[in-house]
């Protein structure tokens, strides 16, 4: 069966780097169906090592990854950068009660 996730990707690429990074998503079908044009949710169980690879690939480009996963709460985002990431899981606070009228 397996876990998945909707993934969404951003990055700071331009002009002839954005068109080389767009193709190279595109080659991959694992890589096109959970971050391309029309993505969907997907078991990429790789996606931290396809991205570090990814972001060595494209040194100058800043990713950053945002999964959600099937089950709640299981929301994050990644960074990554010339090979090297850093992720922030996301939480859910509920703010104090106010005053009941």
């Amino acid at each position: 069966m397996g876990y998945k996730t909707y993934h969404e990707l951003e990055n700071d690429a331009t002009g002839e780097t954005a068109e080389r990074l767009k193709a190279r998503i595109e080659s991959e079908e694992e890589l096109a169906r959970a971050i391309g044009e029309d993505h969907e949710w997907a078991k990429w169980y790789d996606h931290d090592r396809d991205m570090l690879a990814l972001s060595k690939e494209f040194p100058d480009v800043t990713f950053i990854l945002s999964g959600e996963g099937e089950e709640s709460p299981d929301f994050w985002k990644t960074k990554y950068k010339d090979g090297k990431s850093f992720t922030a899981y996301g939480e859910i606070v509920y703010p104090v009660f106010g005053t009941l009228h």
